[in-house]
C-alpha cells in the first residue's frame, strides 16, 4: 500500500484571469477611442432593444410611441416580419432534426458495432492497485468505504503531475 497522503485530497489553486487575457501596451488616445466606441456599440444596441419591446407593447395596447430617425413603426413592422421568417425557420429545421433522429434510430438503431472490454475483474483492480484481492472484495461487498490512506500508487500520477507543476 501507498504511505499516507503528505497533501489535502483537494487543493485549492489560485486562478489568476490575467492568465487568461491577451494583454499590452496601448497607446492612451487608442485606448479611450476603443471605450468611446463600445460605449456607443453598447448604447445603440440597448436602445434599439428597449424601443424594440416598448414598440411591441405599445402597439399592443395603443400607447404612445416616439418616433425617431430610425426607430419608428415601419421598422417595427418589418422587424416583425423577419422574426415571423427566422421563427418559421427555425420549426422547419427541428423538424427536420426531429425526423433525422427519429429515421436514424430506426434505421441504425438496433445495430451495435462496438467491441466492449470484458469486465475488470478483481485480479485486475488488485494488480492495478497493488493491493490484495481480498481487500478488494471487501471494498465491493461493503456499503461505506472510507481510506485512511490512499490507495493510489505514487508512479500512477493521478493529479499528482498537476500539483507539482502548480508549486
Amino acid at each position: 500500500m501507498a504511505g499516507k497522503l503528505d497533501r489535502p485530497l483537494k487543493q485549492k489553486v489560485k486562478y489568476d484571469i490575467k492568465d487568461h487575457l491577451i494583454t499590452g501596451k496601448q497607446v492612451w488616445w487608442k485606448k479611450i477611442i476603443e471605450w468611446i466606441l463600445t460605449i456607443l456599440g453598447w448604447a445603440v444596441l440597448l436602445s434599439f432593444v428597449l424601443y424594440t419591446i416598448y414598440g411591441y407593447i405599445a402597439l399592443k395596447f395603443n400607447l404612445y410611441l416616439p418616433q425617431f430617425y430610425v426607430y419608428n413603426t415601419e421598422m417595427l413592422m418589418e422587424l416583425k416580419k423577419y422574426l415571423l421568417v427566422i421563427f418559421i425557420g427555425f420549426l422547419v429545421a427541428t423538424l427536420i432534426l426531429i425526423i433525422w433522429k427519429n429515421y436514424n434510430s430506426r434505421r441504425f438503431g438496433s445495430r451495435n458495432r462496438r467491441q466492449f472490454r470484458p469486465a475488470v475483474t478483481n485480479d485486475e483492480l488488485a494488480e492495478f492497485y497493488r493491493l490484495d484481492k481480498s481487500v478488494i472484495e471487501e471494498m465491493q461487498n461493503s456499503r461505506y468505504v472510507e481510506l485512511p490512506t490512499n490507495i493510489i500508487a505514487e508512479d500512477l500520477g493521478v493529479g499528482r503531475k498537476n500539483a507539482t507543476k502548480s508549486k
